[in-house]
């Protein structure tokens, strides 16, 4: 399906921070975590704590290695109302 009409989504960007665990940005009902290669352990963390609650949080994960995101797509619950891009 082709979007037609430009979409505009605002963003607040606060930071940042010395610990992702401590922060006030962590009370947030929507949460984007953005990590590179193997720093994606932490937000790893964050999705498996996010994902019993009705808090939403996306992952932007960059990453070289397709064999470290099979690792992960076969090994780790993303829940069931979430969704991978690749």
């Amino acid at each position: 399906k082709t979007i037609t009409t430009p979409m505009h989504k605002p963003a607040f960007v606060v930071g940042p921070f010395l610990s992702p665990f401590s922060s006030p940005a962590m009370d947030s009902e929507h949460l984007v975590a953005v990590a590179s290669g193997i720093g994606v352990t932490p937000a790893i963390s964050l999705i498996k704590q996010y994902s019993r609650t009705s808090r939403r949080l996306n992952l932007i994960w960059i990453c070289r290695d397709a064999g470290l995101v099979e690792h992960f797509l076969q090994n780790v619950d993303f829940g069931s109302d979430g969704y991978t891009l690749i």
